[in-house]
């Protein structure tokens, strides 16, 4: 069953794609340096949430593979003292990468 946070990550992907083929497929007109400006920048802002949608996805479901919970599980064995389990942490953004 899919979790909570790759339906937001795909929502985004999926939200900022679709804008994304409304500006190519738009037949807006640049006739200027300010208006080239303002394009360029709306371009730069959906290509950075993109980036950002895709590279939270990929690190969320890096976080809850199983090699991850193998070296987790590694790491803790071999640690020299005993660690103490502090739960799946919420990031300070809105991205649920745990700590």
């Amino acid at each position: 069953m899919p979790n909570p946070t790759d339906d937001r990550y795909s929502r985004e992907i999926a939200s900022v794609q679709e804008e994304m083929a409304g500006l190519q497929a738009s037949s807006r007109i640049v006739t200027g340096p300010e208006e080239l400006e303002k394009l360029e920048v709306e371009i730069r802002q959906l290509t950075d949430r993109l980036a950002a949608a895709l590279l939270g996805q990929k690190v969320q479901t890096s976080l809850d593979s199983d090699e991850m919970a193998k070296a987790e599980q590694e790491l803790i064995k071999n640690h020299p003292k005993r660690l103490k389990s502090e739960g799946k942490k919420r990031g300070h953004d809105t991205h649920d990468v745990r700590k």
